[in-house]
């Protein structure tokens, strides 16, 4: 019982040791809105941070989608707010996810940021 638990604590460990610090910090700040352009201006060549900053583009097009849907009276402001609530806790997984050095699918973006290519 303990063995495996130290078993899968080690197999975590060597993912992170497999990204330097400087590809996690460039995942993690790809969920941050506008600093999901980071990677592609500088192009970086990491397939790790592009895989991040594909997924971060289009949740910060999904963000800016969410707050201009509140222009519509009542239904828009409901729909804007769970719409934006769940885009901010899309954002602190992904983030989270990029600074331990895990590659995870955002739920349906990930299909449309699978598409992107640069």
């Amino acid at each position: 019982m303990i063995e495996n638990i130290i078993e899968k604590i080690n197999s975590k460990a060597k993912k992170i040791k497999k990204y330097g610090i400087l590809s996690r910090l460039l995942a993690a700040i790809s969920y941050l809105g506008v600093f999901s352009l980071i990677p592609f201006i500088f192009k970086v060549k990491n397939e790790y941070v592009r895989f991040h900053a594909k997924q971060g583009l289009f949740l910060f097009l999904v963000e800016i989608c969410s707050v201009l849907i509140w222009v519509i009276p009542f239904v828009g402001w409901i729909i804007g707010f769970v719409s934006w609530i769940l885009c901010f806790v899309l954002s602190l997984m992904g983030l989270v996810n990029g600074i331990i050095g895990r590659e995870w699918k955002i739920p349906f973006l990930h299909r449309f940021a699978n598409r992107v290519k640069f």
